[in-house]
């Protein structure tokens, strides 16, 4: 998806777990950059891009986030230099908990310039 297809901007959120089963298989990540339609998750093993996924984090304030989507893409085999492992998901219909969550940290984050390439991934 490129620069022009973006209708919502990202923003940078600063190391909040994310538990998350895809196919059957469980794991953690970071969460690393959100909008109130996607995320992009950092972690070792990242699912296939069209696997749907399962995701729960804490935010900030103590609520208890539950999300499902498709992942998009995946960074797994990607040959840019200092890129970290991860995954970006599309959500299904984000729960008003998650829409609270970007309130929230649109008023508290700002987006690092090294995500900027990420932005036109999701």
């Amino acid at each position: 998806m490129g620069k022009s297809a973006r209708a919502r901007p990202r923003l940078a959120i600063a190391q909040i777990s994310v538990r998350f089963v895809a196919e059957g298989v469980e794991a953690v990540g970071q969460l690393r950059n959100v909008s109130r339609s996607g995320l992009y998750v950092r972690t070792v093993e990242p699912p296939r891009p069209g696997a749907i996924v399962a995701l729960q984090f804490e935010s900030p304030v103590g609520r208890l986030v539950d999300l499902r989507g498709e992942v998009r893409w995946n960074t797994r085999g990607a040959a840019r230099v200092g890129r970290p492992e991860g995954f970006g998901v599309r959500l299904h219909e984000p729960p008003r908990a998650y829409g609270e969550f970007v309130v929230w940290a649109q008023s508290s984050c700002e987006k690092p310039d090294d995500d900027k390439a990420l932005d036109e991934e999701l």
